[in-house]
């Protein structure tokens, strides 16, 4: 399956690769487009379906446009994110997915926190460190993203695309969803398409 992603930014874009190759193992190809912010995503992602749409190499089969919902209910950003694409009067010859992650993607990513020390521990630092003495809500919350950067600061990791990536790819999914629930109906989604 080849899959058209549109996201926000950089980090976003390799941990969601990341976790979408996770949860779907027949994606053969990505198209990956970062935003740069979610104003630019609201009014830039219709031109990215197009641009996928344009190049029949790619044979998109899905197109997934996946945001930060700032701990707003996902529902109304979602719908929100569909009419945009209805009033552009552009009709992908594929399907389109609309996600928008409660609260943000650090959210999903402090769902396994063991997945922290053994990325550490794989780059050759904070080995036997102990867990971080940091206050992190049992499911999403508005701070999850200050407590993400406390984390990665604690196993001594750089807060880049290449650490979100490592980080989603060890990762219990299942633990994700523990915290976050709609880490489950993403899942299925995802599974669905």
């Amino acid at each position: 399956m080849n899959v058209g992603i549109v996201v926000e930014g950089q980090n976003d874009l390799v941990a969601y690769l990341r976790l979408i190759q996770r949860i779907r193992n027949d994606i053969t190809g990505c198209q990956l487009r970062p935003c740069g912010g979610k104003s630019r995503l609201k009014n830039g992602f219709v031109n990215f379906l197009r641009e996928f749409q344009r190049n029949p190499a790619w044979q998109i089969d899905v197109a997934l446009v996946i945001r930060d919902s700032d701990c707003s209910s996902p529902q109304p950003i979602e719908d929100q994110l569909q009419d945009v694409l209805g009033v552009s009067g552009f009709t992908p010859q594929f399907p389109v997915e609309f996600f928008a992650i409660p609260c943000m993607l650090e959210s999903w990513l402090l769902g396994d926190l063991g997945a922290f020390p053994t990325l550490a521990a794989q780059r050759g630092h904070g080995v036997g460190m102990g867990p971080p003495n940091i206050q992190i809500a049992n499911s999403n919350s508005s701070g999850d993203k200050d407590a993400f950067l406390q984390v990665l600061s604690h196993f001594m990791l750089p807060a880049t695309p290449a650490v979100y990536g490592e980080v989603a790819a060890l990762a219990n999914l299942a633990l994700i969803g523990n915290r976050c629930t709609y880490f489950r109906e993403f899942m299925r989604r995802i599974r669905a398409v």
